[in-house]
């Protein structure tokens, strides 16, 4: 009798709490249930960037995503968009909507101006930032799957220079988030989103042959960039950090792929035991595990709680007269405390495996 009591007591939990796996989950959404969305760009300027978060769009200031419930895609979610860099294309900067998904369902869809040359300055913005809250999160897991378009082009016939994507941006804000929050500050030392995670895409054209490969880089709690470009972080440099023995690129085949980062506060002010990871399709392709995020004399209470999905760009293929955009496909975002992987499933529905990962090298 007391066992059949037992077992029945474990079925109710079971029905009553979520597993331990969804409930590590912080936000997750597949774009099913957020409803269309468009959010329109400033005036071109050629440079620049907003004071502020809140990107002053007159009118309207479209706000962020919502459900098809009329709430917030997250109850403190944002867009942050540069001012237009192309001169007559007023294309979105992000939309939702049908067909922009994996197997063309919902999802967004990120607009990238090519901007050129560093006279015209970086282009684009975040189409989807979050805040999670003042007290945040000690250990983070960010994935989502991404598309670029198979017209994609860095580079110009006869380069001069690299082109680079920012890729996702993990930061601690250490004040409350408000409307007057330089969360744009991303690299000076008076910047209240320190300490911080802005790993990059470059197309690495310095030297023959041009290659593409990931760069790392990090600001500690007092703005200090540690592995920033091509100075540090790279296979040549440090080898130890890449598991497949040499710098990847990443996939432009015009499919679909998963992307997961992973990023962990050191212990305690001054240790060096911070972790920083990436995969891609499953396959981790960076890990730093000596980060001392906080330095000594700084706290380690709060946790990371702003995240941007992606950034601006700087691609210089065309020149920023020429008008010229491209679309990154953006579905199946997940923050957690716990890694995702490609056996995660947002919102319970099927989706395909991504492609095999293309460009992989070994220099």
């Amino acid at each position: 009798m007391q066992k059949q009591i037992l077992k029945t007591f474990l079925i109710s939990m079971v029905l009553i709490f979520p597993s331990l796996a969804n409930a590590a989950v912080v936000f997750e959404t597949d774009f099913e249930d957020v409803a269309d969305w468009s959010v329109t760009r400033p005036v071109a300027t050629g440079t620049g960037f907003p004071a502020t978060w809140s990107q002053n769009v007159t009118p309207p200031n479209p706000g962020p995503p919502k459900k098809n419930d009329g709430s917030w895609l997250w109850n403190s979610s944002w867009y942050r968009a540069a001012p237009r860099q192309v001169i007559s294309l007023d294309t979105p900067l992000a939309t939702v909507g049908e067909n922009q998904g994996v197997n063309n369902t919902r999802g967004m869809t990120y607009n990238i101006e090519v901007s050129h040359d560093y006279s015209t300055g970086w282009s684009g913005g975040s189409p989807f930032t979050m805040y999670l809250g003042d007290d945040g999160y000690h250990e983070l897991y960010v994935s989502y799957r991404i598309k670029y378009d198979p017209a994609f082009d860095w580079l110009p016939d006869a380069p001069v220079s690299a082109s680079q994507q920012k890729l996702v941006f993990i930061a601690r804000v250490n004040e409350l988030l408000t409307s007057s929050t330089s969360v744009d500050d991303h690299s000076s030392p008076t910047s209240p989103t320190q300490p911080a995670w802005l790993p990059h895409w470059m197309s690495y054209i310095s030297s023959q042959p041009y290659y593409q490969s990931f760069r790392n880089r990090s600001y500690r709690s007092d703005g200090q960039i540690v592995a920033y470009d091509q100075t540090q972080d790279m296979y040549s440099l440090r080898p130890e950090f890449y598991p497949q023995g040499g710098p990847y690129a990443w996939p432009e085949d015009g499919s679909w792929h998963h992307y997961e980062y992973h990023i962990k506060m050191n212990s305690v002010s001054g240790a060096l035991d911070g972790i920083q990871e990436v995969w891609l399709d499953g396959v981790k392709m960076f890990t730093k595990n000596n980060m001392d995020f906080v330095m000594a004399g700084g706290s380690t209470t709060k946790g990371w709680n702003y995240i941007e999905l992606f950034d601006n760009a700087y691609i210089i293929s065309h020149s920023y007269t020429e008008n010229v955009v491209y679309p990154l496909y953006i579905d199946d975002v997940v923050v957690s405390t716990n890694y995702s992987g490609l056996d995660y499933i947002v919102g319970g529905a099927d989706i395909d495996a991504p492609a095999a990962p293309s460009g992989l090298s070994v220099m």
